[in-house]
């Protein structure tokens, strides 16, 4: 090989080289750029929460793989909560590809929730809606469980309106919140297994988990004269930094 040819056979090595150095700092650059700071992880979690859940208000925290979230005036399978918590272990730091809410579950990997229910709201929702053929209902919480009245609608060989009272508590389950280790009564006469089971039937689940597109787990409930609490004990944290959904949008 001549000095010529050499030259030239080393000029493109070196292009070929320098090609792949630049084109290695590009991606590096691009890769780095995708990560996401503590304050836009939070802000987007903000924006898509916010999109489903259309909260009064909304404050989300962000610090590192760790997220914490707190909502007034959520609603649930159609009825207003009080609050809901939501503590959630993150699986990446890169902005979702897709504007859905469902790419939530692409950012949250695990979470504890927590769900406060009023008697008030459920009352308010009883009030202007009537479900599952029940009608006229209104319920009153204790720490040892619930009472409901109202008028309750069913089709057997015949239709049938009575007014009804139940005793009972809730029940937690995978899938929601449920009525459980029902009474009911028609005139302060208890009633039979088959009427209580086609209430129950047409009840639950009172509250359902499938509108959050990530996976939540509550695991005890309790409640007061005045709330029904179901609670993974989510818990806030120090540091991080913010972000607060109010008005409809992600305040800046």
């Amino acid at each position: 090989m001549d000095e010529g040819a050499a030259a030239r056979g080393w000029r493109i090595f070196l292009r070929v080289l320098a090609i792949f150095f630049i084109s290695l700092g590009l991606a590096a650059e691009h890769a780095e750029s995708a990560v996401l700071t503590d304050g836009e992880m939070a802000q987007i979690l903000a924006e898509k929460l916010g999109a489903k859940f259309a909260p009064e208000y909304l404050r989300v925290k962000v610090l590192d793989s760790h997220a914490y979230a707190e909502a007034r005036g959520v609603s649930l399978s159609g009825v207003m909560v009080d609050s809901l918590r939501i503590e959630a272990i993150l699986i990446s730091n890169e902005a979702p590809e897709d504007d859905d809410v469902k790419a939530l579950a692409s950012l949250i990997g695990y979470s504890w929730g927590e769900v406060v229910l009023r008697a008030e709201d459920i009352n308010k929702y009883f009030a202007k809606y009537e479900t599952r053929g029940f009608s006229d209902l209104v319920v009153n919480f204790s720490p040892s469980g619930f009472r409901v009245e109202g008028i309750f609608t069913t089709s057997l060989l015949f239709t049938l309106r009575v007014r009804l009272s139940a005793t009972g508590n809730f029940a937690l389950k995978p899938d929601g919140v449920y009525i459980d280790d029902a009474a009911m009564y028609i005139e302060n006469h208890r009633q039979p297994e088959f009427i209580k089971a086609q209430a129950l039937k047409r009840a639950n689940p009172l509250i359902t988990w499938s509108e959050i597109p990530f996976k939540i787990v509550f695991k005890d409930i309790g409640m007061t004269d005045s709330s029904a609490i179901m609670t993974g004990n989510p818990r806030d944290f120090d540091g991080g930094e913010t972000a607060v959904w109010e008005g409809g949008r992600v305040a800046q």
